[in-house]
């Protein structure tokens, strides 16, 4: 489970920027090249252009798009303390809107009643029958906590991971799911993920257990550092439309192959997870042993056997900054899909 090096990181970046330069496609409005002046004069002419490709959106002409603010993950939505809103989310329905010829629009939803229909035309991140009466499109990302290690090893083995040092940032769910197992190993806890990566760079730990695409988002800054398999089975997340909406969920579709077609779905991963492969079942960890009920809880130092019962909260964990969309929404509606955030 080799990465791409930080070189071709930024390589990708580049050619994310020159597609959305040359093709008029979604990205940064920052990576858009020349002056000012001829940025808005570029995104008037897009939005000029747009030609809808299906019209059964709650606002003529714009796909208002739901995203969980308060329970997403980096680098799916990331947001600012300025208010604007970043992430793959962001990237992936954009471009999405572009491909559907619509301006785009970002509203902070909650995952379990989000509206769809009334207060959204979309929801991103779903997991397939999390929220009744919808359909659910594509599989985009996964929802998993992941092994990280500094050196590639591949899929790690239960010997492998046994007796060693793992660290998780301080009541994450990837911390209580790690407690529920059977596995061998010291825990060590930090206030936050970046900690836990640069004691992976220095030696500190030899692993850190935490979200899958947050793990991959922080490691692009670490030359060596590598995902070393799944600690659960990798639960796909996709674009949730209304069940009633037969044909945005069939126009949707068709955005997202086209997409997956062309490329930019895959600019997209290397920019925010360095690339990393789409996770399956052949990314778990084998044969993780079944917790047990005499198991020891982390201690008051950070440091402890990894098998007991934690009691962090679900959600109480990597997850991102919060922020208002407000700001995304208005620089969309000002101008076009290339404004994105």
């Amino acid at each position: 489970m080799s990465k791409p090096t930080h070189r071709n990181t930024v390589a990708a970046a580049a050619a994310l920027a020159a597609c959305v330069a040359l093709a008029g496609c979604s990205g940064p409005l920052s990576a858009i090249a020349g002056p000012e002046a001829s940025v808005g004069e570029a995104l008037a002419a897009k939005t000029a252009a747009l030609s809808p490709k299906v019209d059964s959106t709650i606002s003529k002409g714009v796909l208002t798009v739901g995203i969980d603010t308060q329970d997403g993950m980096v680098p799916l939505y990331v947001g600012s303390d300025s208010g604007r809103a970043y992430g793959m989310d962001v990237d992936l329905a954009s471009a999405l809107a572009d491909e559907l010829g619509l301006k785009v629009r970002f509203v902070s939803v909650d995952d379990a009643n989000p509206g769809l229909g009334t207060t959204c035309d979309v929801l991103m991140g779903a997991v397939d029958g999390q929220v009744g009466a919808t359909t659910v499109v594509g599989d985009y990302a996964e929802r998993a906590s992941a092994f990280f290690h500094k050196g590639d090893t591949g899929v790690a083995k239960v010997d492998d991971l046994s007796s060693k040092s793992v660290g998780v940032q301080m009541g994450s769910v990837s911390q209580t799911a790690l407690s529920k197992t059977g596995l061998m190993m010291s825990v060590k806890t930090y206030d936050n993920l970046n900690a836990a990566f640069d004691a992976l760079e220095s030696g500190g730990v030899d692993y850190v257990l935490c979200d899958a695409y947050s793990g991959a988002y922080l490691s692009a800054r670490y030359e060596e550092v590598c995902l070393a398999g799944t600690l659960d089975a990798p639960k796909a997340q996709g674009i949730a439309v209304s069940s009633q909406n037969a044909e945005l969920a069939d126009a949707v579709k068709a955005a997202y192959d086209a997409v997956e077609k062309n490329g930019l779905m895959g600019l997209v991963r290397r920019r925010w997870v360095a690339g990393m492969d789409a996770l399956s079942a052949s990314s778990q960890v084998q044969d993780v042993p079944a917790g047990s009920s005499a198991a020891a809880a982390p201690t008051a130092t950070g440091t402890a056997t990894a098998t007991g019962a934690a009691t962090a909260a679900d959600g109480g964990s990597d997850n991102a900054n919060q922020a208002s969309l407000a700001a995304a929404s208005a620089s969309h509606e000002a101008g076009s899909n290339a404004a994105t955030v």
